[in-house]
């Protein structure tokens, strides 16, 4: 039988306004107002690249593992809901399967896991889909798919109960600037520790409320065109959002990379940087363009690999049959 798929690329994310706190274990719905970019490596070689195709035998497999019947945020939760519509068109086939690879990703490769495989049932539909609903399927993949799936700098308006993303500004409007990416290490704490420690801490609900403010005040730093306005936001949010994990016990910034961190801090009075750290063990440098081999010649002195990085579009269709 001749094969129908859809073959996916989809851009990791990194967060400005960081998030903390889901609605529960399934909708996983951000309980507050966050905001962050889609990235790649400067070559576009940093990505998840994801094929959805019908098949007889249910398979699902990332980077070469079959991934299990309850496996929790499992594709097959957005998968199966569209499954049948997506069937009729070949019903010589009983099932929709995937395979879905990181490509060098740093961090936030599950909500570019979940994009993709957005893309591939948007481009199925076409324009026959709800934005506002799908979006939410895909949360409960990763619940900031949103960046991903539209790519560049967007805000995503939340409040634990409903959640909707806005694309800010595309990925050309950050074409000065380089993320540097520093990767410590491998091992992270999962996004769920985070999430179910930092609503126990005394100021998450000031955090909270404080969230859809500062989104709105990014709009406007963004609407002036102040790209650096963006970044030094997301580093004043590193700085409160580790504040309060660390109150938690929840310690992500480790001795080697905090020490960089004040190198790098140090190194403002030289020239411009801001950085951020998410929910992984990578402390993510913006600079000016000109500006990256300063800061990738300050990684040397510490035990960790640096990576240039540029803000990300969309999620591409790289072939198709169906």
């Amino acid at each position: 039988m001749e094969k129908y798929y859809v073959e996916v690329k989809a851009y990791p994310t990194i967060g400005i306004l960081l998030l903390g706190g889901v609605s529960d274990n399934s909708k996983r719905l951000p309980r507050h107002t966050t905001a962050g970019i889609a990235y790649t490596g400067l070559d576009d070689d940093i990505y998840v690249k994801t094929d959805l195709y019908l098949s007889n035998k249910r398979s699902g497999i990332i980077n070469g593992k079959e991934i299990s019947e309850d496996s929790p945020r499992s594709p097959f939760i957005v998968i199966d809901k569209y499954k049948s519509d997506i069937l009729k068109r070949h019903p010589e086939y009983s099932e929709v399967s995937f395979i879905s690879e990181n490509k060098n990703v740093l961090s936030g490769s599950s909500d570019a896991g979940a994009a993709a495989i957005g893309e591939c049932i948007q481009s199925i539909f076409e324009y026959n889909i709800n934005i506002f609903n799908f979006e939410n399927d895909l949360q409960m993949i990763s619940e900031s798919a949103g960046r991903s799936l539209f790519g560049g700098f967007t805000i995503n308006h939340a409040n634990g109960k409903e959640s909707l993303t806005d694309e800010i500004l595309g990925p050309e409007e950050f074409k000065d600037f380089v993320i540097v990416g520093c990767k410590f290490s491998d091992k992270r704490k999962p996004s769920d520790v985070i999430h179910q420690n930092i609503i126990n801490h005394e100021k998450y609900q000031e955090r909270v409320k404080n969230s859809e403010l500062r989104a709105k005040e990014l709009e406007k730093i963004a609407d002036s065109g102040d790209i650096k306005g963006i970044f030094e936001a997301g580093e004043r949010d590193t700085l409160e959002y580790h504040s309060m994990l660390r109150d938690v016990g929840v310690d992500i910034i480790t001795g080697e990379m905090q020490k960089f961190i004040d190198k790098i801090s140090e190194l403002k009075s030289e020239f411009w940087n801001a950085y951020i750290v998410t929910g992984g063990t990578n402390v993510f440098v913006a600079v000016e363009k000109e500006d990256r081999e300063k800061v990738k010649e300050a990684t040397r002195d510490f035990d960790c690999e640096a990576v240039y990085l540029k803000v990300a579009g969309k999620p591409d269709v790289i072939s198709k049959n169906f």
